[in-house]
């Protein structure tokens, strides 16, 4: 039950536009602190359905987006995110996109009309992300350090990702 209500949470946040987006000054300008880590969090991926410990990404900084096929304003952020990645892959910036659909049948076809190459993991109907990141509405990001722990969470969608790819920048220039 409570799992059905954060679901409808998410498509209700998703459906009535991009939420503002949330960011905080705790750990510098535009650097939001928030609780939790990725290291221990395990998801499959698409479509090959192996599993993905973000224990693998220690010594990375990672960003993770949580979206879904049928989530206008996560549509329109995921080739940002996929420009994100290529400017800052060689300094070590890993980013994943999670799809919260409930499960992967949608997928091939918004990849047809939405190519991406970003590496997509699963997790149907936002489980995981909501037991481990308290995932609250569509889209959200994390920016994770390089240690796996989170430290900026962005919820909502205004167009353009300065936001996410500012606190990227400050975790890729901390020392490790």
């Amino acid at each position: 039950m409570r799992h059905t209500a954060a679901l409808l949470l998410v498509a209700v946040g998703c459906s009535h536009g991009s939420a503002a987006p949330s960011t905080g000054s705790a750990q510098g300008p535009g650097l939001a602190l928030s609780e939790g880590t990725v290291s221990g969090l395990t998801l499959a991926t698409y479509p090959q359905g192996t599993p993905h410990g973000f224990g693998e990404d220690a010594g990375h900084v990672v960003v993770v987006d949580a979206w879904a096929t049928w989530c206008a304003p996560c549509v329109r952020s995921l080739p940002l995110l996929q420009a994100l990645q290529q400017r800052f892959a060689a300094q070590g910036l890993r980013i994943y996109a999670v799809s919260i659909d409930a499960g992967p049948g949608d997928i091939p076809g918004f990849l047809a009309r939405t190519p991406i190459a970003l590496p997509i993991l699963l997790d149907p109907e936002g489980g995981a992300l909501e037991n481990v990141l308290g995932l609250r509405g569509m889209p959200t990001t994390w920016v994770v350090d390089r240690s796996g722990k989170v430290r900026a969470r962005h919820e909502g969608f205004d167009g353009d990702l300065a936001a996410v790819q500012a606190d990227v920048e400050r975790l890729l220039a901390e020392a490790h």
